[in-house]
């Protein structure tokens, strides 16, 4: 599902989809009061970097907080909102905000279905690319879980691993992935996805 904007507006062919808490923000649990947000060092000046390039940066986050009933959708939105006003602010965009409201696999009864949409279920991302008219070949995925990683692996996106947040180390929901590259932080994926998009671009992909 899309936050935000209302209206979309395809500009580019490709697509960076970045998770939110642990990548960009510090994931607090279930983040989503606006005087908790809080950026991971380097996070805003990666943003930077990845708006000077000819892509959509789109963060698609898990929200299943709204499914266990600790917070609503507007709470989320406000957090949303808050947190592209500071990443505006200092030069930086994000064109879209994606969610999935349901409970993540992790959270589901034995033998329950899962959505399409809760990483590591590629939903969200295929749903943005639709949206942006998106070459998800010439997309990334970026985050801090096997689940971001899973997720972009199953859409068909180079995927990128950050340690910060939960650095590939959760366990509880049984997902492995390999990322195509490991990096400290988003700003360090974000100098990986500029040198790709750079060369593709010199060799007419």
């Amino acid at each position: 599902m899309r936050d935000w904007p209302d209206e979309v507006k395809a500009a580019y062919d490709r697509a960076v989809f970045v998770d939110r808490d642990g990548t960009i923000a510090i994931d607090t649990h279930f983040p989503h009061r606006v005087e908790e947000l809080a950026f991971i060092p380097r996070s805003i000046e990666a943003l930077r970097l990845l708006a000077d390039l000819p892509i959509h940066i789109i963060v698609v986050s898990n929200q299943a907080g709204i499914a266990l009933g600790l917070f609503g959708r507007e709470d989320m939105s406000r957090y949303n909102r808050e947190l592209r006003r500071r990443v505006e602010a200092e030069g930086a965009r994000i064109d879209a905000f994606y969610y999935c409201p349901h409970k993540e696999p992790k959270h589901l009864a034995p033998g329950t279905q899962p959505c399409q949409c809760a990483k590591p279920a590629p939903g969200m991302l295929l749903e943005a690319a639709k949206d942006f008219s998106a070459d998800l070949q010439l997309s990334f995925m970026v985050g801090d879980k096997m689940s971001d990683i899973a997720a972009g692996q199953a859409a068909g996106c180079k995927t990128v691993l950050v340690k910060t947040g939960k650095a590939g180390a959760e366990r509880d929901d049984g997902v492995i992935a390999a990322p195509d590259f490991v990096v400290a932080d988003l700003f360090e994926a974000a100098e990986s996805v500029s040198r790709i998009v750079t060369q593709r671009i010199s060799l007419g992909e």
